[in-house]
């Protein structure tokens, strides 16, 4: 009984611990998304931001470990946060500049993303690319905490990326509701026009907070392939993007809900590879636990988390007059 007791205490602790290392990626994206949506602007390309910025920070850090290894991550995630922000400089351009339609804009950086990290992979490395790993961030124990037992291991043995992510949040949160451009983000998502009359240049905030999604979501990027696991593979995002979306309705446009439901979908990202370790469970096909995250992103897509209010002004383009 006490043999029992002890498997399923260190087995809570790994579910809860790989719980946070998922749920950073999503969250990471999602608050760069929600400072987009509340200017009124939805991007829709996160997932092909996303794995660009993985390839681009994977392949310099791989370069760059050849010369330092110590720098390789940070140079790395620097380099993906970039091509994040340089992917939506063209998404931003199309939709502001040119007023396309959003979603199909968004769709389009998407394949654009997808079809060039998939030519560039193959060109560079052919077939063996996945072999190749690079040097990537390592856990951080804080001291004294991290000999805590029980939430030693699940909150305080992490790389500075998870704390970096955890701490954004208050940030984001006091940015949106408690400063001036917070709240002329804000007015511009619900009411631009009216923004525009009190002297809020529209479009280039809306351009600055696209600039900042797509900044974001290149560090989500690069998170996965400088953070997670040590090498790229061209389907390693598996719908992050998407998920993170739907984070951002879940969470109702807000920091700390969205904290939350990144942390639900982390929940259900981490599940699959530990409920596949229970004897008893081992009829279910694992095909089943891998549904687990897709299977609460359509719950949420379809509404079953009840009503949601997105940004008036959301999707639509503001012409001035």
């Amino acid at each position: 009984m006490r043999e029992s007791r002890h498997t399923l205490c260190i087995m809570i602790e790994q579910i809860l611990a790989a719980t946070i290392r998922q749920a950073t990626p999503l969250l990471i994206v999602a608050l760069g998304e929600i400072i987009v949506q509340r200017s009124g602007v939805i991007n829709i390309g996160l997932e092909g931001i996303m794995i660009l910025s993985a390839f681009i920070g994977w392949l310099s850090s791989f370069y760059i470990q050849e010369v330092s290894v110590g720098f390789a991550p940070w140079t790395g995630i620097l380099f993906g946060a970039f091509s994040g922000a340089l992917l939506a400089a063209l998404f931003a351009t199309l939709i502001l500049g040119f007023k396309t339609d959003q979603v199909v804009t968004g769709t389009g950086i998407n394949l654009l993303a997808f079809g060039l990290v998939e030519v560039l992979y193959r060109r560079i490395f052919g077939t063996t690319g996945e072999a190749l790993k690079v040097t990537i961030f390592q856990p951080l124990h804080i001291p004294l905490l991290s000999n805590l037992p029980f939430v030693g291991s699940i909150l305080f043995r992490h790389n500075i990326l998870v704390y970096v992510a955890f701490l954004g949040v208050p940030l984001i949160y006091f940015y949106l509701f408690h400063t001036y451009h917070g709240l002329a983000i804000q007015a511009c998502g619900e009411h631009p026009k009216a923004a525009d009359t009190v002297g809020v240049d529209v479009l280039r905030l809306q351009a600055k907070c696209v600039l900042f999604g797509g900044f974001m979501a290149g560090i989500a990027g690069g998170y996965l392939s400088l953070a997670d696991v040590p090498y790229f593979s061209p389907e390693m995002t598996a719908g992050r993007g998407f998920i993170a979306l739907s984070i951002v309705i879940f969470g109702k446009w807000h920091p700390v809900k969205a904290c939350g439901a990144a942390l639900l979908f982390g929940l259900g990202n981490a599940l699959p590879d530990r409920l596949q370790a229970i004897p008893n469970l081992g009829f279910i096909p694992y095909q089943f636990f891998l549904m687990a995250p897709y299977v609460l992103t359509l719950l949420v897509l379809t509404g079953f988390v009840g009503h949601t209010k997105p940004p008036a002004a959301l999707a639509l383009p503001f012409r001035r007059e």
